[in-house]
């Protein structure tokens, strides 16, 4: 019988990895893993995007997107916890972004009154975060920016030589929370499988120094924050050779507890309670190629994903998105790539009852072709993509359209440490499906010739390098978005909780169009065991519209320039780091916002605010197969409210910040060679 030998595991992340996340970076040291958020390099691409390896998050006490993005300034997640949060990439809201997991995602939300993404960390092997119209090959809908996860595969928590191990994870927060989590993974005779799973528990959480909760006990802590959280995937893979392999996974993550009926508000009064669950269920399955003749590599999936939401007052409502992509690349005298391929998506809504209201649903492909021309010094990227959709509305109208999207990215290695950056895409977005909570109560019919949004950015940058141990980055950029989409009230009651079918028209329309600019900077420094970085952003955005809507502030948020700043130094003897990490947000007057009882579009004042964290993180082996992480977050007790939701002064009715919080989590992997 072979003998058997433990091994800690090894994470890893593959040269297609890279790829899949690569952006409109250049001149970074990929060879340095640090915990920061770091600049992906991979030439040709014309997307601003950073990415997060699981290093960073074995290494850290964040069980959330809104922890692990901390230190990206051009990112902001809201107040409160899990569907409560909403997200924005430079000042543009979840409506106009994506979240994608294993390239596959829906751009439909159940209600509005909550936030689209779930994400467990533990699952995911790298989390990017992509701004701007996308490229020819960023795929349908990437016309705002995206969230990009890939989950994790065994062949990153083992070495070659090694064919079965276990990761074990747990931790607490002085905030009364816990998490705990266990992955089983293994590989023999070309196949391979994963199970994993993770649970988070949140109880009310305490808020910052002067926060009292109104209407319901006066006391310090946040009702109805409380959230239990469930992340399981299941993976099996089968390897043909080296270049070739096929994959199927499940995965869901879903959130349950008692919320307020409009998660993202804290007026409790108004807004009642009720025990919900809310369910991400996504089935994919993927085949990757290489070096099959002309085409160098190929990247397939076929996915199912249902999203839904559940509890005794509204019922269950459902959104169902089936979609393909195939992507292939081809080089051309070992200098050049060509990208190209097809995507496909079909989404469908299902409401909880059955009315004279139908199902509503979408269907958008789009073809593209994508070259990147090494012309060294100079990288040349052009691409052309095609999109077109079609929906149907509940009040049985339809309408369909399609556009030619041309991008053109440019970048000049002016020395070997000095790199200028260029681009200018355009990218469309197809109209939305209403949210399918509400389906059953809305008469929805398309304007004449309904169009989808189409978004225009340019963007100008550069990579310098002025030394060995110093690395700067920036850019600036403007982006114009016409045709937004957006619900009118053509007749009768449209809105609100009397309105039926029955009562009025709801028209599925265009309204105006968005104006962004901005920019953003970073810094980066390490020498030896000590590494700094700071970065700051800031973004205008702002909805030019022709009509107010019911929800014209789900689009544009004013958030104030953003700074971020961290310092951490790592000994070797013990195998310990200990840094800190800030985040620093001016204020900022602005419109719109809202709140459950406020006006639409009334301008308030956000109020700036400053928020340290310090960490540790040891590895008492001195390798990467147990980390013991410590951290206090909010060192100061800050009472403050996140730029990103829809309301965010103390008069507002948005959820405010956890307070002062102490963390600590264990995690550690065993790997056995046989």
């Amino acid at each position: 019988m072979p003998s058997q030998t433990a091994r800690p595991c090894q994470l890893s992340l593959s040269l297609l990895t890279l790829a899949l996340f690569s952006g409109f970076a250049h001149a970074a040291d990929t060879t340095a893993q640090t915990s920061e958020l770091q600049p992906v390099t991979v030439k040709g691409a014309n997307l601003s995007t950073h990415r997060v390896t699981t290093q960073k998050i074995a290494e850290s006490t964040d069980t959330d997107l809104k922890g692990l993005l901390f230190n990206e300034p051009s990112i902001g997640f809201g107040g409160g916890n899990g569907t409560s949060q909403w997200v924005n990439i430079r000042g543009l809201g979840q409506d106009q972004i994506d979240f994608k997991v294993d390239d596959s995602y829906s751009d439909t939300s159940t209600f509005h009154h909550r936030g689209r993404f779930l994400l467990d960390p533990e699952l995911v092997k790298v989390v990017a975060v992509q701004k701007g119209s996308g490229s020819a090959s960023a795929g349908i809908g990437a016309s705002s920016g995206a969230i990009v996860a890939e989950t994790i595969d065994p062949s990153d928590l083992l070495r070659p030589d090694q064919n079965f191990g276990f990761k074990v994870n747990a931790g607490v927060s002085g905030n009364k929370g816990w998490n705990r989590g266990l992955s089983l993974y293994g590989r023999a005779a070309g196949f391979d499988a994963l199970v994993a799973g993770n649970w988070i528990t949140e109880e009310n959480y305490k808020a910052g120094k002067g926060y009292v909760n109104g209407g319901v006990s006066g006391g310090n802590r946040v009702p109805y924050s409380a959230l239990g959280q469930r992340g399981l995937l299941a993976k099996i893979g089968y390897s043909i050779n080296e270049d070739n392999r096929i994959e199927l996974s499940r995965s869901q993550e879903q959130t349950h507890g008692t919320r307020t009926l409009r998660e993202e508000f804290n007026d409790f009064e108004r807004n009642p309670a009720s025990y919900r669950t809310y369910t991400q269920d996504r089935t994919n399955l993927e085949y990757k190629g290489a070096n099959l003749g002309f085409v160098s590599n190929i990247k397939a999936n076929v996915f199912h994903l249902k999203t839904a939401r559940e509890d005794a007052d509204n019922g269950a409502v459902q959104n169902k998105a089936t979609g393909a992509n195939l992507n292939l690349d081809s080089r051309i005298f070992d200098r050049h790539t060509i990208k190209y391929g097809i995507n496909y998506r079909h989404q469908k809504n299902h409401p909880s009852t059955v009315t004279a209201a139908a199902n509503e649903s979408k269907t958008d492909y789009g073809i593209y072709a994508e070259g990147i021309w090494d012309f060294h010094p100079v990288t040349l990227t052009t691409g052309l993509r095609y999109d077109h959709f079609k929906v149907n509305t509940t009040g049985h109208t339809s309408a369909s359209d399609g556009n030619i999207n041309p991008s053109l990215g440019l970048i000049y290695d002016v020395t070997d440490n000095l790199s200028l950056k260029a681009s200018h895409s355009y990218a469309t977005r197809s109209p939305r499906l209403y949210e399918s909570m509400l389906a059953p109560s809305r008469n929805i019919v398309t304007a004449p010739n309904l169009k989808a949004e189409r978004s225009r950015t340019t963007e100008i940058g550069f990579n310098y390098r002025p030394i060995q141990d110093l690395s700067l980055t920036g850019s600036y950029f403007w982006q114009k978005i016409n045709n937004v989409h957006d619900f009118a009230c053509l007749s009768g009651s449209c809105a609100g909780g009397r309105s039926t079918y029955t009562s009025g028209i709801t028209q599925s329309t265009n309204n105006g169009y968005i104006k962004n600019k901005g920019y953003e900077f970073g810094a980066n420094y390490r020498w030896r065991g000590l590494t700094a970085r700071m970065g700051v952003a800031y973004s205008a955005p702002k909805h030019h519209y022709l009509f107010e809507s019911y929800d014209i502030n789900t689009k544009a948020h004013s958030v104030g320039r953003t700074w971020t700043a961290g310092l951490a130094y790592r000994f070797d003897r013990p195998n310990l780091e200990i840094g800190w990490r800030g985040r620093f947000v001016q204020s900022r007057i602005g419109k719109p916002s809202r709140g459950a009882t406020a006006s639409e579009g009334t301008t308030e004042k956000r109020a700036g605010y400053g928020v340290n964290d310090i960490y540790a993180n040891w590895k008492p082996t001195g390798k990467d197969d147990l980390n013991i992480n410590f951290a206090v977050n909010n060192i100061g007790n800050k009472y403050y409210y996140s730029h990103s939701q829809r309301s965010s002064s103390r008069t507002g009715n948005s959820l405010p910040e956890v307070g002062r919080d102490f963390r600590l989590a264990v995690n550690y992997k065993f790997c056995l060679l046989y």
